[in-house]
């Protein structure tokens, strides 16, 4: 009866060469994880800043402010498990934030002030923010953060609004919409149709493929060259006859089109509602 087989100098040599090759290939996976993470962190915290400065930027063009302006921006954020609404305002130069919590009715269940430091828990839905800006003082509008899904992904944008909730203006912030079809949405001659719309106008806001008028098209092109202050001091006229009318879509892009115009006329109307509740509660103009 023979004995068990004692492995030839090949196999063993081979055995030792696969184990080599597992252990480089470990090594080597183990250290460009780690580059891959210290990339990612860092270009991640870059992108980040450069995101807050251009949204900062943003609120500072839409609402025409200027150095003696200051903001406030509130945080809301959804807990579907307690059917809550939460609002929070940062405090300024490193103070506490105020945390106001709402029942879905718009009972205030808890207004507090929390360290900065103590985040929202990640279960709760963000949804979007608030700016509220201060001129000289006295109060200088609102930037409104919203979102709409769009022909290809969801489209984020700022509602800029004047103390009486007039818009102000709108600028696409996010998007990933086609090149020359949706992503014109993005470009000043389109967002320029919002600008100067009442309340009442901007809550039936609604989308057309007629033609735009020429001197209309002419104007809005001109968006690119002028400062919104400008802008609406020079073309006042066209802007009060055009307040009322739709919205004209981009040519070959009605799905992007009206995704941001519903998009906008929806956070205007939520916002207009949510401010008449937490107003009071932080000290703003109602």
């Amino acid at each position: 009866m023979s004995g068990p087989v004692n492995p030839t100098p090949t196999a063993r040599g081979n055995a030792a060469e696969v184990l080599r090759i597992a252990g480089s290939m470990t090594v080597a996976c183990a250290i460009g994880a780690v580059v891959l993470g210290g990339v990612y962190v860092g270009t991640e915290r870059y992108a980040t800043a450069a995101r807050a400065t251009r949204e900062r930027e943003a609120v500072t063009q839409l609402l025409s402010l200027n150095a003696g302006s200051s903001v406030r921006e509130i945080s809301q954020y959804l807990d579907r498990a307690h059917s809550q609404v939460i609002y929070r305002q940062a405090g300024e130069n490193g103070a506490a934030a105020t945390r106001l919590v709402y029942a879905f009715d718009g009972t205030l269940v808890t207004r507090a002030t929390v360290p900065v430091a103590n985040e929202e828990p990640r279960a709760f839905e963000a949804m979007g923010r608030i700016f509220v800006a201060t001129r000289d003082g006295r109060p200088g509008g609102f930037v409104v953060e919203g979102q709409s899904r769009g022909y290809k992904n969801v489209i984020r944008f700022f509602v800029a609004l004047d103390s009486s909730f007039s818009i102000a203006g709108v600028r696409v912030v996010e998007h990933e919409e086609d090149p020359g079809l949706g992503a014109e949405t993005a470009t000043p001659w389109f967002q320029g149709q919002f600008i100067g719309r009442s309340p009442e106008q901007a809550a039936a806001l609604d989308v057309t493929r007629d033609p735009m008028p020429e001197d209309w098209r002419g104007a809005l092109a001109k968006l690119e060259r002028r400062s919104l202050a400008e802008w609406r001091q020079e073309h006042a006229a066209l802007i009060a006859r055009e307040s009322g009318n739709p919205i004209h879509a981009v040519t070959g892009a009605t799905i992007s089109s009206r995704a941001l115009t519903d998009g906008v006329r929806t956070t205007v109307d939520h916002f207009r509602r949510r401010w008449a509740l937490i107003a009071p509660q932080l000290g703003g103009p109602s």
